[in-house]
């Protein structure tokens, strides 16, 4: 993790872009995209993936985009955003809705949330930021998908 936590510091600001708008063109691209009505999402931070193209499109096609905010005791709240403006700098300086209509709460970390949600999950990364070998944890849940700068690839079992 620290090697990854360096190596995404050198990233140079244009690959960064051009790479989270090619991720965020590609999920939108998907079927699973196309045909769901409700979408979960995040909010990157400067170092991670800017998935503001994805929940604006996702917002301009009339779907419920929910977004996480952080929330006591290391649990998440789910919160329906309808505009960017509903977001504003919450704990870490993750954009996270300012209030929201709450549809329930999640045991504190994704692994055990989205298992909740039984829908295809998507892992986002860039390709400069791939290894081979991935600490595992037994908490860690496998993604239905993976998402690069460079198209969409199903993990093997």
């Amino acid at each position: 993790r620290t090697f990854i936590r360096k190596k995404e510091r050198t990233l140079d600001p244009v690959y960064k872009a051009e790479s989270s708008e090619a991720i965020c063109r590609h999920l939108l691209a998907l079927d699973e995209y196309k045909s769901a009505k409700v979408v979960f999402a995040f909010a990157g931070t400067e170092k991670e993936i800017d998935t503001s193209l994805f929940m604006n499109e996702t917002i301009a096609a009339g779907k419920t985009l929910i977004l996480p905010r952080c929330a006591a005791e290391h649990a998440i709240d789910l919160c329906v955003v309808r505009s960017m403006d509903d977001l504003e700098a919450g704990a870490y300086g993750i954009l996270e809705p300012k209030k929201g209509r709450r549809l329930g709460q999640g045991g504190g970390y994704y692994d055990r949330l989205l298992p909740q949600l039984h829908c295809p999950t998507v892992l986002i990364c860039r390709e400069q930021l791939m290894s081979p070998e991935v600490p595992v944890e037994e908490h860690d849940m496998r993604c239905t998908m993976l998402v690069t700068e460079k198209g969409v690839l199903t993990p093997e079992a």
